[in-house]
């Protein structure tokens, strides 16, 4: 029994030596140049890494930092910065056959900047679009899929490229299991809104339009509450709109036509620059279908209620600009 034990005891010394020793024995920073050429290939943007670690452990490679470029035409600063990355990866291809096989990537603490210009357009449109494709890699963005991609405790800034001001979302957390840049896969978001509120999305996303981002195809459950219209980020603010909002809605969109049917409520509403706020809530049943590449739209018959008072709306609107 003595014999067997010391046997066992031998057995755990050296499997814990191994896992303390092995990660110094291979040269994991070696794989940082092939790590943001694939990645840079597959967004289309400039992408750096810091210093590489692996931790047998957790079964995963660490950066020490993670910056992604912004699109030129928007910004020179960064599109993404994050305090660290973490990425799952298969140890044994690893260890024995210096193989680098990837099942799972974690940003922390990231901070992304959004922007718009006077067209409407976005600058993570353009992520994964043409200048991904002119890449030496035609097959990169077809090669990029994980089983879990996470982005815990993130900050969202939103803004316009003629305004200083932004608005910011916080502790924003992006959950999508088997992501795929060429297949659809299931998301959820959640977020707390610029002044107060929560924001959920939850629903299955993909894939990935390769020439605008922001026309990837989308089926969620959008819920929002106590959004504070004046602090948006996405409405300028000189437009006048105000008031609190508490939204439910079906999203869903395809070959860059949206649409959502749900209902909102607006406590406080205002609607014109300068104006009193409303003294009863405004709630609206809606319908509406919207072209993304024409930033136009149909609303479908809808409700709007003010107090006991009832309007029934359809038409057409454009928010171009």
């Amino acid at each position: 029994m003595n014999r067997t034990l010391r046997i066992v005891a031998i057995v755990v010394a050296v499997l814990i030596v191994l896992l303390v020793v092995a990660p110094f024995l291979i040269p994991v920073d070696k794989f940082r140049p092939t790590i943001e050429e694939k990645a840079s290939q597959a967004l289309g943007r400039n992408v750096q890494l810091g210093n590489l670690s692996l931790s047998l452990f957790s079964g995963s490679l660490s950066a020490e930092s993670l910056s992604i470029g912004d699109d030129p035409k928007f910004s020179k600063s960064p599109f993404l910065t994050a305090k660290s990355l973490k990425v799952g990866v298969e140890i044994m291809p690893l260890i024995f056959s210096k193989t680098l096989n990837i099942t799972g990537i974690t940003i922390e603490s990231p901070e992304v900047t959004l922007l718009h210009n006077a067209a409407g357009d976005w600058n993570y449109s353009s992520l994964g679009g043409a200048s991904a494709k002119s890449s030496k890699s035609a097959t990169s963005t077809a090669d990029l899929s994980v089983q879990k991609f996470t982005l815990k405790d993130g900050r969202i800034i939103v803004g316009s490229t003629s305004s200083q001001k932004r608005s910011t979302y916080d502790h924003v957390s992006i959950v999508a299991s088997n992501f795929s840049m060429t297949s659809k896969f299931p998301v959820t978001v959640t977020a707390d809104l610029p002044a107060g509120g929560k924001l959920k999305l939850d629903g299955t996303a993909g894939p990935i339009d390769q020439e605008d981002a922001s026309l990837t195809p989308l089926n969620a459950k959008l819920e929002i509450t106590s959004l504070n219209l004046a602090s948006t980020g996405f409405v300028d603010s000189s437009a006048g709109l105000g008031g609190l909002l508490d939204l439910s809605a079906d999203l869903s969109s395809q070959n860059g036509q949206a649409a959502s049917k749900g209902n909102v409520k607006i406590s406080k509403a205002l609607f014109i620059a300068g104006g009193s706020a409303a003294g009863v809530p405004v709630t609206v049943d809606f319908d509406t279908k919207y072209n993304l590449r024409k930033n136009s739209g149909v609303l479908n018959p809808s409700t709007l209620k003010i107090g006991s008072a009832a309007a029934h709306l359809n038409g057409t609107y454009n928010t171009a600009g």
